[in-house]
């Protein structure tokens, strides 16, 4: 059988996120549901997709019961995120959260190195040596990394739904914001406030998510569309050739006045 081409549908990951995850004690099942995750999130060029118990177990082949708990223990330890709960017969959402920096997975510590009168031995030799009785040194304890504040994923509040990573509404201000503008409008918006959130630190994020998406759209709409480069191009060369057009009619009618009543004449800029 001739293998896999790379012109075939493949899943894009980051060098970088594949050797973070290498550095970090995740167990067997915990690899296994990190792949099917990528597999059905970023193997479909998506952010997160709707996943559940029972779909994972049978993507795994794996016993749902041990599933669910590594499942569990992945969206606790930021390594996995929710970001739509599920309703009425729809799975939860979930995605993969790609700052590793907010995981709370410690990292696998190097190999030691053991020395003998020959020489430093096979790691097979002298690997994890019975204690030494009658030696009254406290064990060694495990070093804990210290997370700044910024660099704690946000906890999704009582009641409310993650429309994306660090914005949170209820179902009815999401409906009512909809209902108010349209749903275009509020997701680009949400978008917008995911991306200024993400750059910002605790003390600088938004508080009150819904009114501040709710005051964002007015701003814009009260500042009316945009024009683009290309638009305002083109209006001003609209202007200069009205101007030629003028000075031709007058030329051609020899006393300076235009023929037509100038009804049909652009504004200025």
């Amino acid at each position: 059988m001739p293998g896999q081409k790379l012109d075939e549908p493949y899943t894009r990951i980051a060098n970088e996120i594949l050797e973070e995850v290498a550095r970090r004690k995740f167990n067997g099942t915990q690899y296994s549901i990190l792949l099917i995750v990528w597999r059905y999130t970023y193997g479909f060029n998506r952010k997160s997709h709707e996943l559940s118990v029972t779909f994972l177990a049978e993507a795994i082949q794996g016993d749902p019961k041990g599933i669910k708990r590594e499942l569990n223990r992945l969206l606790e330890r930021k390594v996995l995120k929710i970001t739509k709960v599920a309703h009425g017969k729809r799975s939860r959402m979930i995605g993969f959260n790609k700052y590793f920096s907010q995981w709370l997975v410690g990292e696998s510590p190097p190999p030691k190195k053991s020395e003998s009168s020959g020489g430093q031995s096979s790691p097979g030799e002298g690997a994890n040596p019975p204690p030494v009785e009658g030696d009254g040194s406290p064990p060694k304890k495990e070093r804990k990394k210290t997370l700044k504040k910024e660099e704690i994923y946000m906890q999704i509040p009582a009641g409310k739904t993650a429309y994306a990573d660090t914005v949170f509404l209820t179902t009815e201000q999401y409906e009512k914001l909809c209902a108010d503008f349209s749903k275009k409008t509020v997701d680009d918006m949400i978008e917008a406030l995911d991306e200024w959130q993400t750059n910002k630190t605790a003390k600088q994020q938004k508080k009150d998510h819904n009114k501040t998406i709710r005051v964002w759209i007015k701003r814009d709409q009260a500042k009316g569309k945009p024009v683009s480069k290309t638009q305002k191009k083109e209006q001003e060369m609209q202007i200069l050739n009205q101007f030629y057009e003028e000075g031709a009619a007058r030329e051609a009618n020899g006393n300076g006045e235009l023929f037509s009543n100038g009804q049909d004449r652009l504004p200025l800029l």
